[in-house]
């Protein structure tokens, strides 16, 4: 299999699990999704993200209350996405979420699992804060997305995605899409 299928075939084998089996991830395979978010690209080259990769049971259980998803404490790890402001006003928010996809991806290669989660940063800042304080995290530092990580204990079906013709357009909006 050429690498171009291959990489599509990553892509469509991504699926967003809630379930994991008790597997430890090897180091090496957690040093290839690690280094896969490291080489994310970013605005300016800045890298404003920060990652915390928890293992501990109570601290991913802590995690699971928090982000109020059960599931978050049966991954075998929960990677903790900050994006730091002051290196990238504007893009701290937005380039860690390139590196989170690229974690995502590579985690998806080895055959594992994931999904990233947003709740954290949804609405309640008494969660952030006491996340903040138990994990360390600077307070300039944003908490951008929980991700978990492990062997999947599930094999959810593909979700409905919108056609090309409804997302792309040619030229301008709501022109039809042409590809020959």
């Amino acid at each position: 299999m050429n690498s171009e299928s291959n990489f599509f075939r990553i892509i469509e084998r991504r699926m967003s699990i809630r379930r994991y089996k008790k597997f430890a991830i090897p180091q090496k395979d957690l040093r290839k999704i690690l280094e896969a978010a490291r080489l994310a690209p970013s605005a300016g080259n800045n890298q404003p993200w920060r990652f915390i990769v928890v293992k501990d049971q109570e601290r991913k259980e802590f995690l699971a209350k928090s982000a109020d998803q059960d599931f978050v404490a049966d991954a075998s790890v929960v990677v903790v996405v900050l994006g730091d402001p002051e290196i990238a006003p504007y893009w701290f928010l937005f380039d860690p979420m390139i590196a989170t996809e690229h974690m995502v991806l590579a985690a998806t290669a080895l055959n594992y699992g994931t999904c990233w989660i947003g709740t954290l940063a949804d609405h309640v800042p008494e969660n952030i804060d006491s996340v903040k304080k138990a994990l360390r995290i600077p307070k300039n530092l944003s908490i951008i997305c929980l991700v978990t990580i492990g062997v999947s204990d599930e094999k959810p079906s593909a979700r409905p995605r919108k056609s090309l013709q409804d997302i792309c357009f040619d030229e301008v909006y709501g022109a039809p899409l042409k590809l020959s």
